[in-house]
């Protein structure tokens, strides 16, 4: 009965291999077909195609790469890539997506990077999608410059005509309290005194500066001369002072004139005159100047100087 039994064909190992390479080279050759940005991957990874490459000097790199990073690559970056397409380099953004390319150089209209970003807001399509921030008008012009003039990574920025002007993006620096309390440090104990005497007259400049400003508009004629004596201990960290309807008068041109780093200083409606005018021009720190009464004389020198006057239209 053994005897009866036909042996089964055995499969050698080379046709075995052989045949399981084929099959991966037709499957990959399949997603290569059907994966535009993965067909890419493959040549630049076996030296067939090179790898798109971007100069730091181009448009590309100053403008539109910045965009895509501020805005899409929470979808289309190393860690999630929406639709196959990823946006963190450009040789990625190069590759496209699933369906293909996603810029096409000379072509808006054919591009689909550029529809979706100037989709309305409601529609499911559009890019970045609802809750994220969209482009504003002037960056999608940028994107739309980059397309029409090629899509490139080398043609300089400065070739690009047409392009919104670049704003730098405004930042805040991160406060270092020990540092603010370390600058404040020698003055703290009287500003602290004084603030209490006058209480908001005198602030900071900024939250992290010593400088100060002083404001005595709101007390009117309840702040006159003596009440300015008593802030001389503080004059030399003094940048502003906003003097206006004080009773204050040229007896106080000298603590004034003697403040070092003043920069701004407003005297309207005040009984200050040619003297204090006078007396100021001495400054070496002082850039704006607001007077009331105050003769072309007196305030040639300041303005020689490039200080900006101010002058009450009605002399007062």
């Amino acid at each position: 009965m053994a005897g009866l039994i036909a042996a089964r064909p055995r499969v050698s190992a080379k046709a075995y291999f052989g045949a399981v390479a084929l099959a991966t080279a037709l499957g990959i050759a399949a997603a290569m077909l059907l994966r535009p940005a993965f067909a890419h991957t493959v040549l630049e990874l076996t030296g067939l195609e090179s790898v798109p490459q971007a100069s730091a000097d181009s448009f590309y790199a100053q403008r539109v790469q910045p965009l895509f990073q501020a805005h899409c690559i929470g979808c289309h970056g190393s860690e999630r890539q929406k639709g196959g397409l990823r946006l963190d380099s450009f040789a990625a953004t190069q590759r496209g997506g699933k369906h293909g390319a996603v810029a096409v150089a000379g072509d808006i209209k054919g591009s689909s990077l550029f529809e979706r970003i100037t989709l309305p807001a409601t529609d499911d399509r559009a890019m970045p999608p609802s809750g994220k921030t969209p482009m504003n008008n002037d960056e999608i012009t940028v994107i739309r410059l980059w397309i029409a003039s090629g899509a490139s990574g080398t043609l300089p920025a400065r070739a690009v005509k047409g392009a919104p002007r670049l704003v730098a993006p405004v930042t805040i620096p991160e406060l270092n309290p020990s540092a603010v309390v370390k600058k404040r440090a020698p003055l703290a104990a009287r500003v602290a005194q004084l603030r209490g005497r006058f209480p908001g007259i005198v602030e900071y400049e900024s939250r992290d500066s010593a400088d100060l400003v002083v404001n005595a508009t709101l007390k009117h004629d309840a702040f006159g001369d003596s009440d300015l004596r008593a802030l001389a201990p503080l004059g030399a960290r003094i940048v502003a002072a906003d003097l206006s309807g004080t009773a204050v008068t040229d007896a106080a041109a000298p603590l004034l004139a003697a403040m070092p780093v003043l920069r701004s200083l407003r005297l309207m409606r005040t009984k200050t005159t040619d003297a204090t005018v006078t007396a100021l021009a001495g400054s070496k720190t002082l850039k704006v100047l607001a007077v009331g009464k105050a003769s072309p004389e007196a305030l040639a020198p300041l303005r020689r100087k490039g200080v900006r006057i101010y002058e009450d239209a009605d002399g007062g």
